[in-house]
């Protein structure tokens, strides 16, 4: 007894055409498979890049000051006006008028008179020895002559220095510093009371006795 599986019941009751028709088929799915594209992987271009420069931005402009205020000048701010005496005219006019400034109702300060200090010269005290000594040579010569100085007298009334303005002769001038320096005594001259110091111009003559 001959068993058989399906298959070959099936191939032995199959067809020459269905035959044909499997084997198209398996070969158009092997055609298919063999002209089929491989997969398609997307092409990257990588493009140069173009670098910008961006220059810093420019430094905001300085800030200007704003200019001074000007200060109201005091002479330019009007004084307060006050209405007085609104007289109705025939044009309907308005009369106005300025306050005076406070100033215009002060009294004028009066000023005490001025007064010069009172100066009181320096003067001999009664006794001083004034006639230097008569230098003996020009004695001897019986000349005679006149000297003329200027002495600074002191607070205390004596005498600091001696100047020489004019002289006949130099021995006249040596007797009579000697003398002024040693022996003269003033009263010293005076400003309001106060004593000071003060130059004075003395004349001194040298004669002989006949």
């Amino acid at each position: 007894m001959h068993s058989g599986g399906y298959l070959d019941r099936n191939v032995k009751s199959a067809s020459p055409a269905r035959l044909g028709i499997v084997v198209a088929l398996h070969g158009a799915a092997i055609a298919a498979l063999m002209l089929a594209p491989p997969e398609v992987v997307p092409r990257i271009d990588w493009k140069p890049l173009n670098l910008i420069q961006i220059d810093d931005e420019p430094p905001p402009p300085p800030i200007k000051a704003p200019p001074p205020t000007q200060k109201a000048n005091p002479d330019n701010i009007d004084q307060p006006t006050s209405v007085i005496n609104i007289p109705k005219t025939d044009s309907n006019e308005t009369v106005f008028t300025r306050n005076p400034p406070d100033d215009a109702h002060r009294p004028t300060p009066v000023l005490p008179p001025f007064v010069e200090p009172v100066h009181v010269e320096a003067s001999f005290v009664n006794g001083t020895e004034i006639q230097p000594d008569y230098p003996p040579s020009l004695a001897r010569q019986e000349i005679e002559g006149v000297v003329t100085v200027r002495v600074l007298i002191g607070t205390d009334g004596r005498v600091k220095a001696v100047e020489q303005v004019s002289a006949t002769e130099p021995e006249f001038f040596e007797a009579t510093k000697r003398q002024a320096l040693r022996h003269w005594r003033f009263k010293p001259a005076t400003s309001d009371g106060v004593a000071i110091e003060s130059w004075r111009q003395m004349t001194v003559r040298f004669k002989l006795e006949a």
